[in-house]
């Protein structure tokens, strides 16, 4: 069980709650307590009931819409500092997507039942989240002009950084069929664009996963530098 004063240090880091006081982030300390997941276990499905909202301190979550059929979709990721769920911490509705841990997780859990009387009374953290979710809006803005407009191998750049920075090792240890979800493709056009980058010196593979051979020109063709 994390001590009371690891949770504080956590929060008071949180990107989330750098303008929120002090008095309402010790308020959430309090009211928070630490969870984990392991990699690829669901944290929540759409429909399950609105617990809270979790704030990721390490590891990296997919956020995604499935059909019954087995078909996928992402939506968003979040890594560290990052939220996951915080429309349920304000209307405790069921949850509207499905979250899973891509890596070994690590996150703070804030229940809407404790969290809402905090949210009430404390301004600041109102805004805070009102703030999160037009982020997250532009974000999904962003994500949908991605696979509708930018052709595969930019996608999969972007993605690749994305995973590779939150892996300590720097490596990318996702199957092609967890890449292929995010970045809306087959497996098998997954594959064909990963062999292109490997012949254009991008990336390599590793023992475990793909390492990033040049990131620079990863980050040139996912249109970031």
């Amino acid at each position: 069980m994390a001590e009371p004063q690891d949770i504080r240090r956590a929060i008071d880091r949180s990107p989330l709650l750098a303008d929120v006081p002090e008095g309402p982030r010790a308020r959430l300390a309090a009211a928070a307590r630490r969870v984990r997941y392991a990699a690829g276990a669901p944290i929540f499905r759409r429909g399950d009931a609105g617990e809270g909202m979790l704030l990721v301190l390490d590891g990296l979550v997919r956020l995604h819409l499935s059909t019954p059929a087995g078909r996928e979709m992402t939506i968003g990721l979040a890594g560290a500092g990052e939220p996951v769920g915080e429309i349920a911490l304000i209307d405790g509705e069921p949850r509207s997507a499905d979250a899973t841990a891509l890596t070994p997780v690590a996150a703070l859990l804030l229940r809407h039942a404790e969290a809402k009387a905090i949210l009430r009374e404390e301004p600041e953290l109102a805004l805070a989240l009102l703030r999160t979710l037009a982020a997250r809006i532009r974000r999904t803005t962003d994500q949908a002009e991605a696979v509708a407009l930018q052709p595969l191998p930019q996608r999969l750049a972007g993605a690749l950084l994305r995973l590779a920075a939150v892996d300590p090792s720097g490596l990318v240890r996702q199957s092609q069929s967890q890449i292929a979800a995010l970045v809306a493709a087959s497996r098998p056009k997954v594959n064909l664009a990963l062999s292109e980058l490997r012949d254009r010196g991008l990336v390599e593979q590793a023992r475990v996963g793909l390492r990033l051979a040049d990131p620079d020109g990863l980050r040139k063709l996912a249109g970031q530098g």
